[in-house]
């Protein structure tokens, strides 16, 4: 799993790529953690091709650190196999997800 910053003006996007499981998770969660400033963050999720349920919970420990910084989240743009793990776990209702990134912009803007 990579993560980059491809974005930080007055709107951040962080852009993930690869599979988020027990071997990138923490490591994932650490790095995205550590971007999170007052900016409102997108995390585009386009690149990620598995989501296991440690890279869940590093999704949602993401997502309460943000909120607990007063950093609006997005994520945005998860491919369908993504979207059917976070529907089918419950995630899809805790965490803020949109279709794409464009969407996410257009929200935060």
């Amino acid at each position: 799993m990579t993560v980059t910053l491809t974005r930080d003006d007055n709107i951040k996007i962080i852009e993930l790529d690869g599979q988020l499981d027990v071997a990138t998770s923490d490591k994932t969660r650490d790095e995205v953690i550590e971007m999170l400033d007052e900016k409102p963050t997108i995390v585009s999720m386009e690149k990620v091709t598995y989501v296991s349920s440690s890279g869940l919970r590093a999704l949602l420990m993401i997502a309460k650190t943000a909120k607990s910084k007063n950093v609006k989240i997005i994520y945005a743009g998860a491919i369908e196999e993504v979207v059917d793990v976070l529907q089918m776990t419950g995630f899809i209702k805790m965490l803020h997800c949109v279709a794409t990134v464009d969407d996410a912009i257009k929200e935060l803007s």
